[in-house]
């Protein structure tokens, strides 16, 4: 999987189903997370952690792709995830409520494989209204 726009994709249907496979797959043995997710190692098995968290958290979890540039080995992309707030994430607790918010993710990609990503989440759709 030379495309790297493609790897991207893929990166979100991973997290979207929950897949480890896909991530052992696509994700480099010495994957870096800038930064890595709050309470876990930053792996690859970190990582997939933070997504079943992620998952246990905000029932029917989804992330939308909004936009993509790529630009030699960087994937950019500008995220929409949504769910329903069943579980306590990023210091808010659960409020049962369906929320949306966004973020925004960096990916180094080489020979079909993700070697960093630098991302950001902009939780604020978790706050009550």
């Amino acid at each position: 999987m030379d495309d790297k726009k493609s790897v991207a994709t893929v990166f979100y249907h991973a997290f979207n189903a929950n897949n480890g496979a896909i991530f052992d797959r696509i994700l480099a043995a010495n994957w870096i997370n800038h930064p890595a997710d709050p309470g876990q190692p930053n792996t690859p098995e970190g990582f997939k952690c933070a997504v079943r968290q992620t998952h246990a958290a905000l029932e029917g979890f989804h992330i939308k792709i909004e936009a993509m540039v790529a630009e030699g080995d960087l994937v950019v992309c500008r995220i929409a995830m949504q769910g329903r707030h069943v579980g306590d994430i990023a210091h808010r607790k659960a409020s049962g409520r369906q929320v949306s918010f966004t973020g925004m993710d960096m990916h180094h990609i080489v020979n079909g494989q993700i070697l960093e990503t630098w991302h950001f989440e902009n939780y604020d759709g978790l706050n009550p209204e």
